[in-house]
């Protein structure tokens, strides 16, 4: 027992709540390209196929290891003296907030491309955040604390990403309007970025001698972009294909899933309302739990198990979906709703489970010489083929309905399920956790 109370204490530690902000401002422009878009362009008659195609916006994010080594390495000319860290912070945080006014600002009825250009934009100025965040996340922390970290971050991405944006989105777009609710998201999501800015350290981390990108471009280049690939390869050798394998398919399941639910509760005859408080409210306080226990496990029996563990609740979740597709539009508020409950209840709880052990593991991976780079790499091979794949799911529900759509989600999670019981069977994490973190 005296075990389980210090995992539970090691949440609390000063250092680690400092971490919950940094998850609120990279969930919030998140959260509002995801649900409150994809209902709002639905509800104004925007074809399936088209939503399931604008979810490669996300692509975005996942190839954000292209401009990594710039937040790594290039100094801002009129913010260097604020630290490498924070300067780039305050300039993705001024156009992410700018975007979100000008997404409220469109409407998909008379100008789909310009709100389309702008969610593009939204998703690269909060992708550039995000390298930063992350970094942050990494140096912020010790390695021992990285279970808690990654814990404590997913639960502010999880309320940042769901109630703030989410929820508070849905909620103020079916009462008063979507562009009002962009406006009110971008609000919170400034004073928030003001709080951080003076709230938030300049983390102490060792630095490689300064490169000039102008006197030494060759040199700076290599610096930023090659050696970060090197490190990987040298630190891991023979095991890296099977670490890469791991990230790239670990989250394709669920991720797949994702475009087509929120087109999926409207067709069944769901409010916004009712999707605001069944799916995001109820939906996210399970996620939390989640996110919380994640953390705890793997603190307290280690990462490898609960990675394999993870990976078999994502495939087995997704399959109660089939079931609420039969039920459909016939859904007795008596006897089946509380199936939508216990099916979003499953999803959600595997979804902050899984985010923590993700992240967890990424995190361990890389060398706090390259942190945001090495990071945006990994994070990248882990969201390109969900992403990809994501946007051909509004044609396959066209062409073959939910029910067969559900069932391929859930198929998808099979190589994860081989890939996890590898790494576990080998111990190969117990290598990571004492190489991963040597510079």
């Amino acid at each position: 027992m005296n075990g389980w109370s210090l995992s539970l204490k090691a949440y609390i530690k000063p250092n680690l709540l400092i971490i919950l902000p940094l998850g609120l401002l990279a969930g919030i422009p998140y959260g509002m390209i995801v649900d409150p878009l994809n209902y709002w362009l639905s509800k104004s008659g925007v074809d399936r196929s088209a939503i399931g195609l604008l979810s490669l916006v996300f692509l975005v994010y996942s190839i954000k290891a292209l401009w990594a080594p710039l937040v790594d390495r290039l100094q801002i000319p009129l913010l260097r003296n604020l630290g490498q860290r924070k300067s780039w912070l305050l300039l993705s945080q001024f156009f992410t907030f700018f975007f979100l006014i000008a997404i409220g600002l469109n409407d998909p009825k008379s100008n789909l491309e310009l709100l389309v250009s702008c969610v593009l934009a939204l998703a690269f100025f909060s992708a550039t955040q995000d390298i930063c965040l992350d970094a942050l996340r990494i140096e912020l922390v010790n390695k021992e604390e990285l279970g808690q970290s990654a814990a404590v971050y997913q639960l502010g991405w999880r309320v940042g990403g769901v109630y703030i944006s989410q929820v508070l989105g849905l909620l103020i777009g079916g009462m008063i309007g979507y562009s009002f609710a962009y406006v009110v998201v971008a609000i919170v999501f400034l004073g928030l970025s003001i709080f951080i800015f003076f709230k938030m350290p300049e983390p102490e981390r060792e630095i490689r001698p300064y490169l000039s990108i102008y006197s030494e471009p060759t040199r700076w280049f290599k610096d930023s972009f090659i050696d970060p690939f090197l490190d990987l390869i040298e630190r891991y050798r023979s095991e890296l294909v099977l670490l890469l394998l791991l990230i790239f398919f670990y989250r394709l399941s669920d991720m797949y899933l994702g475009p087509m639910v929120m087109p999926f509760y409207r067709e069944i005859g769901f409010t916004e309302t009712e999707v605001a408080l069944v799916t995001n409210a109820f939906g996210t306080l399970v996620t939390l739990t989640g996110v919380f226990i994640g953390g705890l496990l793997v603190h307290r029996w280690g990462l490898a198990i609960n990675i394999f563990y993870g990976a078999l609740l994502t495939c087995l979740t997704n399959l109660p979906f089939v079931y609420l597709n039969y039920l459909g539009n016939d859904l007795d508020p008596t006897n089946d709703l509380p199936f939508l409950w216990v099916t979003i209840g499953l999803d959600n709880f595997t979804q902050g489970f899984v985010g923590t052990i993700a992240i967890t593991f990424i995190s361990r991976v890389v060398s706090q010489s390259y942190t945001a780079t090495q990071y945006a790499i990994l994070f990248m091979l882990g969201t390109i083929p969900s992403r990809i794949l994501g946007s051909s799911s509004g044609f396959v529900v066209n062409e073959y309905g939910y029910h067969d759509f559900f069932l391929i989600a859930s198929a998808l999670g099979i190589p994860a399920i081989i890939l996890s019981y590898i790494v576990w069977r080998k111990k190969l994490l117990f290598s990571i956790n004492e190489t991963a973190r040597k510079i």
